[in-house]
């Protein structure tokens, strides 16, 4: 559901979970809410830049891990190193060179100003080498298995 700064202020929330998943793209959270309906581990989709209400939601989750990504482009990069400077339990999901080099075959030509990777100074490295960006629908099915409901 799309939550709002206003009804956040209205009503606060307590998020009582070890992990919280973060995306850039409503397209994985759509297909996670498809795949697994409420059994899906907690996601919380930014949709581009993260809002205040999405920043305020995040506050509410004070004991959880949150496993944070992004597109893999400069942008996508600058916001997975601020996520991970503003939030000390934050740690980069699925954005290791590794992944991006899985995925980049024929993604979109990268265009910007290069952006630093400080997770994983190589990635950043790549990105320039490859010159491609990839954008989080491509590693659907890889986000999809870590969303996968958990055997209890």
């Amino acid at each position: 559901m799309r939550i709002t700064l206003h009804q956040l202020r209205l009503a606060p929330l307590r998020l009582d979970c070890d992990e919280i998943f973060v995306c850039e793209n409503p397209a994985v959270l759509r297909a996670a809410a498809a795949r697994f309906g409420t059994h899906a581990r907690p996601l919380v989709c930014t949709e581009g830049v993260p809002s205040a209400a999405a920043h305020q939601l995040l506050r509410y989750a004070v004991h959880a891990r949150l496993r944070w990504r992004n597109d893999f482009d400069w942008a996508g990069l600058r916001l997975t190193a601020a996520a991970l400077s503003r939030y000390p339990r934050a740690v980069p999901w699925r954005m290791t060179c590794e992944d991006y080099l899985r995925a980049a075959g024929s993604g979109p030509p990268l265009l910007g100003t290069r952006a630093e990777s400080p997770w994983d100074p190589s990635l950043s490295e790549e990105l320039t080498r490859v010159g491609r960006a990839v954008m989080e629908e491509r590693l659907l099915d890889a986000l999809l298995a870590d969303l996968a409901p958990t055997q209890a």
